[in-house]
């Protein structure tokens, strides 16, 4: 089997991220392990008394953009990106390393993301509405051998190829988080490489027993975020009707979660900020991402829907 850096993002979680070091040691199929941490809880003494093969990256606090400085310090081509709470289950990582030798236009593999207890016992359903597998599945049944074609990854429960991905510049600083696994995914198809999801390579995530809804920084970010997005990666003519589309949909979206001040204040700040991004500005042919973003504006309708109705019947 070819070499395998992990790359964990780790922010104040000491805890968990110990937990998180001991499981891949006992899985015993990483070259290294790369943990970017920009702490200040002590994680960073914690990383240090690992020892060989786990190493430390000090980062500043990024967001999702400090990956990339992991993945620039890894020394293997296979990266398995995780977060200080996510691992992958035993054989995950043989199996994605297999789909990578089988496709050599695989960029981005993302697995089974599995929402689970201390125990490892499954939370909620990982299949449910608005879960990562709904979302990546779109309504297709199996785990093909070559996986499924999808327009994100789940990104701290995935592996990379990591020239095409430090290539096409990573994750993007300005996002911080939120939409930055869909910006990537876009580069990336306009680079001639593939994003796809493999069911049959599962990821555990640590989760806290009560499940939160997004926050208001969340959705001010999310709500930005996607209008950045659009605009710097769609033509005018693609963009423009996605744009009004999800800021309808953030808007919705913000006013059942009782964050509406949120969704506004994202709008602004896409507006307000607009020069911090503009000059990354690089429209991506129509013909190479109709086919990559595939139902996603349908499967938004969907969610929505889906969860009236789960309220209704509550």
């Amino acid at each position: 089997m070819q070499l395998v850096s992990a790359v964990i993002l780790s922010h104040n979680r000491k805890e968990r991220l110990v937990e998180v070091l001991e499981e891949l040691l006992r899985l015993d199929v990483f070259d290294e392990i790369i943990v970017a941490d920009s702490s200040s809880d002590g994680s960073a003494e914690a990383v240090q008394a690992f020892g060989e093969p786990i190493r430390l990256v000090p980062v500043p606090d990024l967001g999702a953009a400090g990956r990339n400085l992991g993945a620039e310090a890894a020394r293997n081509e296979l990266i398995v990106m995780l977060d200080d709470d996510s691992h992958p289950c035993p054989g995950a990582v043989e199996r994605l390393v297999d789909a990578f030798e089988a496709n050599a236009r695989l960029g981005v593999a993302t697995g089974l993301v599995r929402d689970v207890d201390p125990d490892s016992r499954e939370i909620v359903v990982s299949t449910e509405l608005g879960s990562f597998d709904w979302w990546f599945r779109r309504g297709r049944p199996g785990a093909p051998a070559e996986g499924l074609d999808c327009y994100f990854f789940a990104e701290g429960c995935c592996m990379l190829r990591r020239t095409p991905f430090l290539e096409v510049g990573g994750f993007f600083p300005p996002y911080f988080f939120t939409l930055s696994e869909i910006d990537v995914t876009v580069r990336l198809a306009g680079a001639g490489w593939e994003t796809r999801y493999f069911p049959d390579a599962p990821f555990d995530h640590l989760r806290p027993l009560s499940r939160k809804p997004a926050s208001a920084r969340t959705l001010q970010l999310r709500t930005r975020n996607n209008q950045w997005h659009l605009w710097l990666r769609y033509p005018v003519a693609m963009a423009v009707p996605r744009m009004a589309f999800h800021a309808v949909f953030d808007l919705i979206d913000a006013i059942y979660l009782g964050h509406h001040k949120a969704w506004w204040r994202g709008i602004r700040q896409a507006w307000t900020q607009r020069g911090d991004v503009a000059a990354y500005r690089h429209p991506i042919p129509a013909a190479v991402l109709r086919p990559v973003e595939g139902r996603r504006t349908r499967q938004h309708v969907d969610l929505l829907v889906g969860q009236l109705r789960n309220k209704l019947r509550r």
